[in-house]
């Protein structure tokens, strides 16, 4: 039989272009993609959704700029001075996205143990597998900075010289800022990578991956801390920190907004001494990408087969609790299994631990920031401010809707049958395991730790009536949470539906901004006078009331136990939404 060839005109890729096509595939799958069939939205979606955020950000900002509102408002506005604090809001948001695009790819920007069995057997040199991976990393590079950018190197140039009606002054701004979200978001990106190259150059294998893990969750929380910080106080006020310390020029956001002042020729000797600097940062990142990429590839490459993909071996420290205690907390065996199994995958699985410790991170950075503000308002001997009060509730509110959003996450879907064939006639209601573990995640520290603290500071009165308070409240909040829920945490197969992540988000925008400052102003009012603590034994009643009665009215079938909760079918939706 004589081989396949090329139809005329066409010309299939040669080995080197196949090896950059199948590491692109490879970064751009799933954690746990086996080639089993679809386990996430496309390129296409992705590439929407992250342009998507540059694109509604210049829309909002045709309300700053537009001639005929200044006009009305007796403004006059030098469009290239006034775009300054706006484009800082761009370079945040370019390099925010682009590193965390690169935090979640961590794993993926080395071959793995698949990739070793599958290359290694084939005549390649290792220099051409090195190449082709490096080629994969940078193309994707260059298309997520294009994408992340390109809606908003059109449209913020468009909007901010609206009443200009010259072209030169468009393109002069286009030119600027299209320079500056880029750079920005290669040195974000080679940064990342020339972090994890040195990582595995001079950690020991054995604590390289908790190591690592660490390191992802810090810049994770880094990166969503700047970008939150930046999106609530610069893109709502219109104003940018003008503080000359050397704090703020240590932070490569201003470097790129120097950059982009001395670009548009209004920089002054500051300004352009830290355009200098990113563009020294930005070589500096690149040379020592590829400087630790080239020393560390070929000896990771080759140890591969004695690698393990798991987070640590060896033997685990555990505590055992005396048998009549495991009663008091377990109903069942079932129930102590299941509880067993999910702080196992919390405390091993990269995937989860990723998740839940940057949420919970940036809730930390949040709640730090109250405490801040709110150090400055305490008196001597007074009562503590809403503010103060709102930490505990705002660092409740994460543990507990972060612990709602890991569940969802399944952590090994092929041995999830273990659980199905342990279930007995009729199914157990999966409820309690995910509010013990809730329960667990803030209690202790709720009652053991803040009480005191209060205690020491404002009396034992004020602690005890803040501790009740505090724990009623998060009760509520975890009835709350799951008053829908009917699956084992980590063990459910869920196809994500964007319209539930973007409510999802939105509900915990409304909790931090809106709730949680009314719940602390409650707080507070309830604490000036004990008498009115019969009020909030009233309201939480009638709330535990309409939660058991709206549990109650659901179907059975939105109360049955569920290993795979499939999202509402296209033809009950119309395709409207």
């Amino acid at each position: 039989m004589k081989p396949n060839r090329p139809v005329a005109g066409f010309s299939s890729p040669g080995p080197f272009w196949t090896l950059v096509a199948h590491f692109i595939r490879r970064i751009l799958s799933s954690e746990g993609d086996q080639g089993g069939g679809p386990v996430g939205l496309g390129l296409g979606a992705v590439l929407a959704i992250l342009a998507s955020p540059g694109a509604f950000a210049s829309i909002l900002l045709a309300d700053k700029y537009s001639p005929l509102l200044q006009w009305l408002r007796h403004q006059h506005l030098d469009p290239f001075k006034a775009s300054v604090s706006d484009e800082y809001f761009f370079v945040v948001m370019s390099m925010t996205i682009t590193g965390l695009i690169m935090v979640l790819r961590w794993n993926r920007l080395f071959p793995d143990r698949r990739d070793f069995w599958n290359l290694a057997p084939l005549p390649l040199p290792i220099r051409n597998i090195f190449l082709a991976n490096f080629a994969a990393l940078f193309g994707l590079a260059l298309l997520f900075a294009i994408d992340v950018n390109a809606a908003s190197a059109f449209l913020f140039p468009a909007v901010v010289t609206l009443g200009s009606h010259q072209a030169a002054a468009f393109f002069h701004l286009a030119i600027g800022h299209a320079v500056t979200v880029m750079a920005a978001s290669l040195f974000s990106f080679f940064g990342v990578f020339a972090l994890a190259g040195w990582l595995m150059l001079s950690t020991p294998r054995r604590w390289f991956r908790p190591v690592s893990v660490c390191a992802r969750l810090l810049l994770v929380i880094a990166l969503l801390a700047e970008c939150l910080a930046n999106l609530f106080f610069q893109l709502f006020s219109g104003r940018l920190p003008t503080e000359t310390a050397a704090s703020l020029k240590l932070l490569p956001s201003f470097w790129f907004l120097g950059l982009y002042q001395s670009i548009l020729g209004i920089a002054g000797s500051g300004a352009a001494s830290l355009g200098r600097q990113a563009l020294l940062s930005l070589g500096a990142a690149v040379v020592m990408a590829v400087i630790a990429y080239s020393l560390c590839y070929r000896r990771h490459f080759l140890r591969l087969p004695e690698s393990l993909e798991t987070m640590g071996s060896g033997r685990v420290f555990r505590i055992q609790l005396p048998e009549c205690i495991l009663r008091l907390l377990f109903h069942s065996h079932f129930e102590r299994a299941c509880c067993g199994f999910a702080l196992k995958v919390l405390t091993r699985s990269e995937q989860h631990i990723m998740f839940f410790g940057g949420y919970l991170g940036l809730g930390l950075v949040i709640a730090a920031q109250a405490v801040f503000e709110a150090a400055g308002q305490l008196v001597p001997g007074g009562m503590p401010s809403s503010g103060l009060l709102a930490v505990p509730l705002m660092i409740g509110f994460f543990v507990i809707s972060g612990l709602r959003f890991a569940f969802d996450i399944p952590a090994a879907l092929d041995a999830n049958w273990i659980f199905r064939i342990a279930i007995l006639d009729p199914p157990p209601d999966p409820r309690p395991i995910a509010r013990k573990l809730m329960l667990w995640s803030v209690l202790p520290w709720q009652v053991f730790a803040l009480c005191p603290i209060m205690a020491a500071r404002f009396g034992w009165p004020i602690a005890i009536g803040e501790a009740v308070i505090v724990v009623a409240l998060t009760i509520v909040c975890i009835e709350i949470v799951l008053v829908r829920f009917r699956k084992i945490p980590f063990t459910c197969s869920v196809q994500p539906e964007l319209r539930q992540l973007l409510l999802r988000i939105l509900g915990a925008l409304f909790a931090v901004l809106l709730v949680v400052p009314m719940l602390a102003s409650a707080e507070h009012w309830l604490l000036s006078e004990p008498a009115r603590f019969i009020l909030l034994a009233f309201a939480l009643m009638l709330v535990w009331y309409l939660l058991r009665r709206y549990r109650r009215d659901l179907s059975a079938i939105d109360r049955a136990l569920t290993f795979e909760e499939l999202p509402p079918a296209a033809f009950e939706l119309l395709k409207l939404v």
